[in-house]
């Protein structure tokens, strides 16, 4: 059959028993080309936009004050506006960068629940590029007097070299630093080495349900998504930088009890049937002993939420003694006493950040007219829920735990009917240690830092979000936790703080990131996307589209050529120009020269 091509003006014959696409673009497809020619990158362009990096220090550091005065406060319905103000902030940033930015508003479902916000930027330079997606949240916590602040949380404060501030190491810093590593790429080379897309909302980590149903009404957003990235606060040493590969999941239950009905009595004699006894229990004692088996190290359970957890290699055992965090550091924080597996610090480590826990968040009851329904409530629930790590799998916990629950049902005479539900659920990831992207990472931190990243094999983080969006990116996509803080930066500690140097090096560490990923040489997606490869983006005359030309008589056999002679004679722009398919095809309007 004949070809015709995106411009009409082909005419090549085509297999299509071969090709899956028009035989003029067969070999304009991006895995026609060498890898080594697939890159587009200089490294003297790196040299220039670390160079503007430094120059535009100043005006960096304002915007991080106008931002960090904004006082948007996680799930605050009192500081909505300013949650509004700094969407909006970071929204019209994006658009003076050509990003394409959509703001997606989230109504609460309750009178005195917090509006959230979204922002999904896209920046399509190129198919011929790596697509990156960053993701931030720009939240901060509440700051009371009795906090323990000693300089204003809202505003950037600098002394000694030092900067303080609300934000500035967990949620608006890292953001910032992306928007500003952006900048001055654009600045230097009117363009982005890689494809960019950003998701910056206003969420906590315990309240994305609603953000998840957002990213799902959105998954074309993320099918080309070679690459996921998120801050973390993982130095582990003042020179050692640990990489992120392995993200845990979760299973969230709600476990209800239920008053039991009082039998009925007889109309005639009073009497009740001796058959049906009542519960000796009020549902909220039955519901605190079961909750209390769920708690316990020594029973089936604890021991069975262990099984199929990958083991923790030699590697990863060099890498948690090495991390320097105490068992001491971390009862202060959370005012503790005691800890399981506080023999040595390597335990302690593996077992918070390898292996999988269970943690009991809450007991709710419904509002009741009557002080007595209060003391003893009819309906009760609770909610706990199952922290997953690679390779544990979701049905076997749900049977797990309801395999427990029923065996303590029965053991404790329970009388109250009960009830266990997954609320919600998400299974952990795992990525390979050596995959390019890490070893990108690895090499951008020897780069600015000089420091040899740690990427370990087990290590877990919680950070649900990337799991749910690792689901619709390419098959082939892959997940990084770039530290951007010290292990000791607690979220929400008082007079959060970093150096001025450190702040100036992540900015760096960000732009020299977009450099090394874009010296990976991109894949063709269009057997998961069709036609990626001649998608239009921003940087049209890089697209590998401008080939689609007439090509010459030893790869293509044209149907008909034209002379010199013959396209002289042909009409100009003030006629209508007849295409080469209505030429051979006989369906031109007017007389020309072909014609007679």
């Amino acid at each position: 059959m004949i070809c015709w091509g995106e411009r009409n003006c082909c005419g090549v014959f085509v297999d299509r028993s071969k090709y899956d696409r028009c035989d003029c673009l067969r070999d304009t497809c991006i895995r026609d080309f060498p890898p080594e020619e697939r890159i587009t990158v200089k490294e003297s362009e790196l040299d220039e936009v670390v160079d503007r990096l430094y120059f535009n220090n100043d005006d960096y550091l304002h915007e991080v004050d106008e931002m960090l005065s904004i006082k948007n406060i996680s799930n605050d319905y009192k500081h909505k506006k300013d949650s509004k103000q700094i969407i909006d902030r970071l929204g019209q940033r994006l658009i003076e960068l050509n990003f394409d930015v959509e703001v997606v508003e989230i109504k609460p479902e309750g009178i005195d629940k917090a509006t959230h916000y979204v922002i999904f930027a896209n920046y399509f330079s190129t198919p011929a590029k790596n697509v990156v997606l960053v993701y931030g949240h720009v939240d901060v916590p509440n700051v009371t007097d009795g906090d323990g602040w000693t300089e204003h949380p809202f505003k950037l404060t600098q002394k000694k070299e030092n900067l303080f501030g609300n934000g500035l190491t967990s949620s608006k810093g890292p953001v910032l630093c992306w928007l500003q590593a952006t900048q001055a790429w654009m600045e230097e080379t009117d363009d982005l080495p890689v494809n960019l897309r950003f998701i910056i909302d206003t969420f906590d980590d315990s309240n994305n349900q609603p953000l998840r149903r957002i990213i799902q009404e959105r998954a074309i957003f993320f099918k080309a998504v070679d690459l996921l990235i998120t801050n973390t606060n993982l130095w582990i040493t003042p020179d050692t930088p640990m990489l992120t590969t392995s993200h845990s999941g979760y299973i969230y239950f709600e476990l209800e009890i239920q008053k039991k009905e009082e039998p009925e009595r007889n109309s005639t004699t009073d009497d009740v049937d001796p058959t049906i006894t009542s519960p000796k229990n009020e549902p909220l004692v039955e519901l605190c002993l079961l909750m209390n088996t769920l708690s316990d190290p020594k029973s089936a359970l604890s021991e069975g939420l262990q099984r199929h957890v990958l083991p923790v290699t030699h590697h990863d055992w060099d890498i948690l003694c090495r991390a320097e965090v105490g068992i001491m550091e971390y009862k202060d924080t959370y005012d503790l006493k005691r800890l399981p597996h506080e023999q040595s610090k390597p335990l302690f480590l593996k077992h918070r950040w390898c292996m999988s826990a269970l943690v009991l968040h809450s007991v709710e009851h419904r509002v009741y007219s009557s002080q007595r329904d209060f003391h003893k409530p009819r309906r009760i629930r609770a909610n706990f829920s199952v922290k997953l790590v690679p390779d544990q799998s979701v049905e076997y916990v749900v049977f797990l735990v309801r395999q427990h629950l029923d065996c303590a049902y029965c053991r404790l005479n329970c009388g109250h009917p009960a009830y266990l539900r997954v609320v919600d659920s998400l299974k952990p990831l795992n990525e390979a240690r050596n995959a390019p992207f890490n070893l990108s990472a690895y090499r951008a931190y020897e780069r600015v830092y000089g420091v040899q990243a740690a990427i370990p094999d087990t290590v877990n983080v919680c950070m649900p979000m990337m799991n749910e969006l690792r689901k619709y990116c390419t098959k082939n996509a892959q997940v990084v936790g770039l530290p951007f803080s010290s292990i000791h930066t607690w979220i929400g500690k008082p007079d959060e703080s970093m150096s001025l140097e450190e702040y100036q090096k992540n900015l760096e560490l960000y732009a020299t990131m977009l450099y090394e990923v874009a010296i990976v040489p991109p894949e063709c997606k269009c057997t998961e996307i069709k036609d990626f490869c001649f998608d239009k983006g921003k940087t049209y005359e890089h697209d590998f589209i401008r080939m689609m030309e007439p090509r010459v008589a030893d790869i293509s056999h044209v149907l008909y050529e034209l002379d010199e002679t013959e396209i002289e004679n042909m009409p100009r722009e003030d006629e209508p120009f007849p295409n080469l398919r209505e030429m051979l095809l006989g369906q031109t309007k007017k007389k020309t020269q072909l014609d007679t």
